[in-house]
């Protein structure tokens, strides 16, 4: 279908755009996304998709504008150039700008002047404009000391700020504009030049932007680009913290419910700052110019396009958040755009989140009681290139000197006696929100029921049976149980119908919420003709036969060739399962495994989309790939589709096509994309499956058909908990109670998005416990059943497991419900204490390296809190990949890898010598064990973690070994990187002690 051209809309004024553009951009985006607007003479990206399309892709949207109003206002910054050049400059501000540097440094500076400018706000009295009289003056300051301007006064940055800013967004071309914006340009010059020539004078212990340029190595930035750079960092770094702190004041007061829960929970304040730059993002709109002709959202856009770039517009698409205009800092995060994507993403987020999240909300919150809008005087906001309030007057009841408390504030407002907490379902949604819930109740009481004697549901028994690093979050989880206020409950069993041990109602009326997290327990079924027939299998009842689940049927042979439907990681799992032939290291009931896959020489693995659209991690295609005697045929897919590099399933899969045959394979997977599964075939048993392909129908002839098409309900868990899978997206599921996990939100998501989901319902619960706490009688809590299992019993059967095991094999499970409970009664077995260095760093006694690859300084951070975590005498080195070469890789050592990904789907620029040098390299690297903790942003949907996995994949060429999970965060998301860091290196190291020796154990992502 050819691209259509550009819808005009001539309707649009720029009077209309600076006084209110949220109207005019909802109808923009419901006619399409892309405009012509003769009134601003270029065309308008609205839509998320479209503006997201255009940060990815420099080389057609080329930041680099012929006419720019930026360069015009503030000189030929790096904002308005492309990589290589982007980044020569980028890398130059970088170092002072880092997190771990604004952690250390800046935040302090930061407090300081919060101190002094909140006083001089208490000295005005109410009525004092917030804007004006705090965060213009407070931006500023922290702005003038962080670059180095010290023959400068605050007043003098606002004053520069504000009118290369009008200057940048003068698309009425009015000459006072220009004008203004020209001599705050000279004047800038006037005060770096000289500020240059002191600051090379006085480099030692100087941590400010300029001392960083001067001492940076290598050839000295020309002194243009270093003055058109320093008036990009006044224009941006001033109105962004200023605007956010304004309009984040304006919308809290607004919405008073939200402030006190803000109040309430300190840990709230990112949640506060991320939602407020998405409803109203500070830099509105920024320009781009299209190379050649292409087409976007459908528009034809010719070479030479000028195009604009609406922030604001994307920040409010009604297909990425539900009810966009509504301010709520309790909604389900989703990747905003207000800081930029690919390689334009701002430089300064690191620093605006502690002005504004650390500091200065905080601050002003805590100090300011009884702070409202002055509702004679309202408060006034404008602008659509930068949009932010123009006039924010307040009032308030009382003031506090000294600092405000920005943590933990949950726990100083904690309810007068202990909240009680039932959870029904101790796997890993029932574990991570216990865990949340004692972080943001910490004197609750929890009790956690489960129908199995044993804890840690999925992990135990749906997780690979050799994905043991997977299954290493059991380690954190038996924290949680170390706590005396935690208590498990095994074989319990909550029935609707009264015929169990207790009904939802009964728990309801000893608790003060109930959460429900049971997950799903059956299989999904393609509705196909023949799916009945004998011989098809279901994907969740032979994980938990290989993993020895106590209730599932026999393993019966699949016979000499077998299909799996479905392309998902439990489609990968079950691949891998079947052709594997070493389980050192696992926990795998072998005499399944040899009855299931004995004689297996085919297996088709059919799936209806594109490797590039597919559910499968390419990092789990890349273990099945490196499996001996395993060969492998694609058929279905278009290798010219894409470049490499764009699409990391596609990339996976194309690796995996171009690798030679073994000699002498023992098993030959073939790959089916495109291809829709018509009908199972066979009478008393399977015979063959027919599948549709873009080349026409075909039949392969199989003895067993596996379904991996995800989960859903059994009817007796239906029957005896009647909740629906994702009927309550929120977690509420009537009054004071909860759902939790894929319950929750239906059958999708990781077991790390357990833990994210976990937190925002902890939040949630705790939010709505706090005022029905206070002068309340204490339910009780549950009062267990004598059959029941607690965690003492659960120890018992962890040690008879253990003890158990085989040779090569971490445990031989107890196989019936009965063998379990008896063992858990076994009074008469003495419990070793648990290892106290299991999982914790602190303890930690052999060599560790951190090495971290970084762009943003993310993972630089994250690095050196994980380094924290150690004991300070511990050998631990922290390595900069940009800085390391092969040979720096010690095998006697563990390495710990954190490793960004740089716009879509490259490693970070310093790293990638190292991963070329790894590649074209002899060196040996057996012996070496190192863990992988992938960092990105989910927005990429395709390339999301590439850059670690590149960096995966180099280390494993060399013969080094991957133990533990396979880490990822999501910059998205509402969970902190180093927190996330932090509980993968807890699992990796517990992984690493238990099995005593490295045991590689590729990611599971679902």
């Amino acid at each position: 279908m050819a691209a259509r051209p550009a819808p005009v809309a001539d309707w649009v004024t720029i009077a209309e755009l600076h006084r209110d553009p949220f109207p005019i951009y909802e109808r923009l985006r419901a006619e399409g996304g892309v405009h012509w607007v003769p009134a601003v003479g270029r065309y308008l990206i609205t839509s998320y998709a479209a503006v997201h399309e255009t940060e990815l892709d420099q080389e057609i949207y080329s930041a680099n504008e012929e006419g720019s109003l930026q360069i015009r206002a503030m000189g030929h910054s790096m904002l308005r150039r492309d990589d290589p050049e982007h980044y020569v400059e980028r890398r130059a501000w970088q170092p002072a700008l880092r997190p771990g540097i604004v952690k250390r440094t800046w935040t302090g500076v930061f407090e300081r002047n919060a101190d002094r400018y909140l006083s001089e706000l208490a000295e005005k009295g109410p009525g004092a404009d917030l804007i004006w009289d705090f965060a213009a003056p407070y931006a500023a300051e922290n702005l003038r000391q962080l670059l180095g301007l010290h023959n400068a006064d605050q007043s003098d940055l606002q004053r520069w700020s504000q009118t290369m800013i009008d200057a940048t967004g003068n698309y009425a071309d009015d000459p006072e504009v220009w004008a203004l914006g020209k001599a705050s340009f000279d004047e800038v010059d006037i005060a770096l030049d000289e500020m240059l020539a002191w600051h090379a004078a006085h480099l030692d212990d100087n941590p400010t932007l300029i001392a960083q340029l001067l001492r940076a190595p290598g050839e000295t930035m020309p002194l243009e680009r270093i003055r058109a750079n320093m008036k990009m960092s006044i224009g941006g770094g001033l109105n962004e913290p200023r605007d956010a702190i304004g309009v984040a004041a304006w919308a809290l007061l607004s919405h008073p419910e939200q402030r006190d829960a803000v109040l309430a929970d300190a840990g709230l304040w990112p949640a506060v700052f991320e939602e407020t730059i998405r409803w109203v993002a500070p830099i509105g709109l920024y320009s781009r110019q299209v190379t050649r002709d292409t087409e976007l959202a459908g528009v034809h856009l010719p070479a030479g396009a000028r195009l604009g770039i609406c922030i604001l517009s994307a920040n409010r698409d009604e297909r990425i958040w539900p009810d966009p205009d509504r301010f709520d800092i309790h909604r389900e995060v989703a990747p905003h755009l207000a800081f930029g994507k690919g390689v334009h993403v701002c430089l300064g987020a690191w620093v605006a989140k502690a002005e504004v999240a650390a500091v200065g909300l905080p601050e002003l919150f805590g100090r300011f009681s009884g702070l409202a809008l002055r509702e004679q005087d309202p408060a006034e906001i404008a602008g659509w290139v930068f949009r932010g309030m123009t006039k924010l007057p307040v009032t308030w009841d009382a003031v506090t000197a000294g600092s405000a408390p920005r943590a933990a504030a949950a726990v100083e407002a904690a309810p007068e006696r202990a909240a009680r907490i039932t959870i029904v379902g101790a796997g890993p949604s029932g574990c991570f929100t216990a865990q949340a819930v004692r972080r943001a109740l910490p004197n609750a009481r929890i009790d956690l029921i489960d129908e199995q004697p044993v804890p840690f549901g999925l992990v135990r028994y749906g997780v690979a049976a050799d994905h043991q690093g997977t299954k290493s979050v059991a380690r954190q989880f038996e924290r949680v149980f170390d706590d005396p206020d935690v208590r498990f409950h095994g074989n319990v069993r909550v029935a609707a119908d009264g015929s169990g041990d207790a009904t939802l109602e009964q728990l309801a009326a000893c608790s003060d919420a109930v959460v429900v997290a049971t997950g799903l327990a059956g299989d999904r079924v393609p509705e196909i003709p023949g799916i009945d027939t004998p011989g098809v299998r279901c994907a969740g009842e032979l994980t938990r036969r290989l993993n020895g689940h106590p209730d599932a049927p026999p393993a019966e042979p699949l016979g000499r060739s077998a299909a799996i439907i479905g392309h998902g990681n439990v489609a990968m799992d079950l691949a891998r399962l079947t052709a594997r032939r070493d389980f050192t290291g696992s926990d795998i009931d072998d005499a399944a495994h040899e009855r299931l896959a004995q004689g297996l020489r085919e297996l088709h693995l059919i799936g209806r989309s594109a490797p590039d659209e597919a559910k499968f991690d390419p990092v789990m295609v890349r273990e099945l790939a490196s499996l001996p005697g395993v060969a492998h045929t694609v058929h279905g897919v278009d290798f010219g589709a894409a470049p490499v590099g764009k699409h990391a399933r596609l990339d996976a899969i194309r690796d995996l096509a171009e690798q030679p045959d073994p000699a002498s394979p023992t098993l030959r997977v073939e790959w089916w994309f495109g291809a829709r599964p018509v009908e199972v075939l066979g009478g008393d048993s399977v015979t063959g499956v027919r599948i549709a392909t873009a080349d026409g129908e075909r039949t392969l002839g199989v003895d067993a058909v596996i379904t991996a098409t995800g989960f859903a309900a059994t009817a007796a868990q239906v029957a005896a908990i009647p909740v629906a899978a994702g009927a309550h997206p929120d977690g509420r599921a009537g009054d004071r109670r909860y759902t939790a996990g894929w319950l929750r939100r239906g059958p999708r998501g990781t077991i790390p998005d357990q833990r994210d989901d976990a937190r925002q319902l902890a939040r949630l619960i705790a939010e709505e416990l706090a005022p029905t706490l206070r002068g309340t009688a204490d339910p009780g809590g549950f009062t267990p059943p004598a059959h029941a299992v607690d965690f003492t019993g659960w120890r018992r059967i962890d040690v008879l497991e253990r003890l158990g095991a085989a040779p090569g094999r971490v445990r031989a499970k107890l196989p019936s419900r009965a063998e379990q409970v008896a063992a858990a009664g076994r009074t008469d077995l003495e419990l070793p204490p648990a290892p106290a260095h299991r999982g914790s760093a602190h303890a930690w006694e052999r060599p560790v390296t951190i090495l971290f690859a970084t762009e943003s300084g993310g993972a630089e951070l994250a690095s050196e809190d994980l380094r924290r975590q150690f004991a300070p005498g511990a050998d631990v080195r922290v390595l900069d990949a940009s800085e390391t070469e092969p040979h720096d890789l010690d095998p006697d050592r563990l390495h710990l890898v954190l490793c960004s990904t740089y716009g879509d789907g490259e490693l970070p620029t310093g790293a990638r010598a190292l991963h070329a040098a790894l590649l074209k390299s002899e060196l040996d690297l057996a012996g070496l064990a190192y863990a992988v903790f992938g960092m990105g942003d989910r927005s990429y949907a395709h390339t999301y973690s590439r850059g670690s996995e590149l960096l995966d994949a180099a280390l494993a060429e060399r013969g080094a070994q991957r133990v533990g999970e396979y880490g990822r965060h999501d910059a998205g998301g509402s969970t902190d990187a180093s927190d996330a860091a932090v509980e993968w290196l807890e699992g990796v190291l517990g992984a690493v002690d238990e099995q005593g020796s490295p045991a590689h154990d590729p990611a599971r992502v679902g």
